[in-house]
C-alpha cells in the first residue's frame, strides 16, 4: 500500500507528464504555408492571414475529378459553419498543372459554377502547388484534402477523401474542440 506521500509523489509525477506530452502536442503543430491568390470573388486572399482569429478548414482539390469530394466537404461545412464569425473555411482547387494558355477559361467556368454567396470562399490557387502537396500528404489525386487551421494559423488537424458522414464527424470534432478552446 502507498503512503500518502507516495501517493502525492505518483500523481505529481503523472500529472508533469501529461503536461509535457501536451506541451508536445502544441508544438508539433505546424504554421500552415503563405496561400495567395484571388477569389472568384475578386479579392486578393493571402492565407493564413485572412484567417486569424478564428478556426479554418482549407479544402484543397488538386484534379478535376476531386471537384466532386471538395464540393461535398465545402456544402456540409458552409451548412453547419458558414454563420459562425469565430470560423472560417475556404475552397481551394490548386491549378498550377493547368496550361496557362487555358487557366482563365477554367477559372472563369468555375466562376459561372459557384454561387455568388460562395466566390469569397472559393479561391483558385496558380502557384505552391509542389509545397501544399507536402503539407497534405498528397497520394490520391481525386480526394478531398482538408487542413485544420487554430486561431493562429497553426495546422492543428488534417484528413483527405470522399465525404462520409464518419470522416464530416471526426471533422467536425476537431473543429469543435478549436472552437471551444476560444470562449
Amino acid at each position: 500500500m502507498l503512503t500518502a506521500g507516495k501517493r502525492l509523489s505518483v500523481v505529481a509525477e503523472f500529472v508533469g507528464r501529461l503536461v509535457l506530452a501536451s506541451l508536445a502536442v502544441a508544438q508539433s503543430a505546424s504554421q500552415a504555408p503563405k496561400i495567395e491568390g484571388e477569389n472568384l470573388a475578386g479579392q486578393k486572399v493571402t492565407l493564413p492571414e485572412a484567417a486569424l482569429g478564428k478556426v479554418a478548414v482549407l479544402i484543397f482539390g488538386f484534379s478535376r475529378a476531386s471537384k466532386g469530394p471538395t464540393s461535398a466537404w465545402t456544402k456540409r461545412i458552409s451548412a453547419d459553419y458558414a454563420s459562425q464569425p469565430m470560423f472560417a473555411f475556404y475552397q481551394l482547387p490548386v491549378l498550377e498543372d493547368v496550361p496557362r494558355f487555358v487557366r482563365g477559361m477554367v477559372i472563369s467556368s468555375m466562376r459561372k459554377d459557384v454561387s455568388a454567396d460562395m466566390r469569397d470562399h472559393f479561391i483558385p490557387i496558380l502557384k505552391g502547388e509542389a509545397e501544399l502537396k507536402t503539407l497534405v500528404g498528397y497520394g490520391e489525386p481525386d480526394d478531398a484534402y482538408l487542413v485544420v487551421l487554430d486561431r493562429a494559423g497553426k495546422v492543428v488537424g488534417q484528413r483527405h477523401g470522399q465525404f462520409t458522414d464518419t470522416s464530416y464527424s471526426q471533422l467536425r470534432a476537431e473543429v469543435d474542440s478549436q472552437l471551444s478552446h476560444q470562449k
